[in-house]
């Protein structure tokens, strides 16, 4: 616990949460005016690679969530008035509709950082493949986040219709979604059933965007990474599955 904390500490200490910057680490959540003294740090520069991406989100903005020493960086006019011409943003994340688990407030970003397409459970249709080709296309975009939670209520569903198949009056739109989570839910009586399902849903989204044309070739190249990540509800941290 201590060496996670103190890892949590140079995340924040590497992204400008420094004693000078209008905050004190251990000081409990930012002052408005030490946020707007770290938005208006003119040395703060997207990322440019799918590295320094992972990084921003989790060492940093993820960091600073579990800290309550969040900063919500570029929500005012100097960062509202620009994206009015052009978007760039650098990182996509897929996502679970729950309320629980925005992205742009887990990760501590602001306007023009994420594209964000949320479904429950991720699961993919054509809408969510189309927004997520569309982002790869963008070289500006170094990191597609597949993004699960602990407690998920679509898992949780897809659990209950693997295990009572024959449930009347079970909404049809509600099958397509636990129809696409069900291969990723082990047998019955397997312990720790519910995580090892969130995790192995996950997985197979991640593997099954990897494949799309759009993504792929420049997963080669090395200039776009895709990863798999789960939220934990009760410890407030968001961590890298695969």
């Amino acid at each position: 616990m201590a060496s996670s904390r103190r890892g949590l500490l140079r995340g924040l200490a590497a992204g400008g949460l420094v004693a000078g910057a209008g905050l004190s680490l251990g000081a409990g959540p930012a002052t408005a005016a030490s946020r707007r003294t770290a938005r208006q740090n003119p040395s703060w520069t997207p990322p440019s690679t799918p590295a320094l991406a992972e990084q921003e989100l989790f060492v940093h903005g993820n960091a600073r969530w579990k800290l309550q020493a969040q900063l919500h960086p570029r929500e005012y006019d100097d960062t509202r008035t620009p994206l009015v011409a052009a978007q760039h943003p650098w990182a996509m994340i897929v996502g679970c509709i729950d309320s629980r688990v925005p992205p742009e407030l887990i990760f501590d970003q602001g306007l023009g950082d994420l594209f964000v397409s949320r479904t429950a459970g991720q699961v993919l249709d054509g809408a969510v493949l189309g927004s997520t080709a569309y982002a790869a296309t963008k070289s500006y975009v170094k990191l597609i986040v597949v993004l699960g939670h602990q407690s998920c209520g679509a898992v949780q569903s897809a659990i209950e219709r693997k295990d009572n198949p024959g449930t009347p009056n079970f909404p049809p739109r509600l099958e397509f979604l636990t129809d696409r989570i069900k291969d990723a839910i082990p047998p019955a009586g397997t312990p720790n059933r519910e995580n090892l399902a969130i995790n192995e849903n996950i997985r197979r989204i991640r593997n099954q965007l990897l494949q799309e044309p759009e993504i792929s070739p420049r997963v080669a190249a090395g200039t776009l990474n895709v990863i798999g990540a789960r939220y934990e509800l009760d410890t407030w941290i968001a961590h890298k599955i695969v």
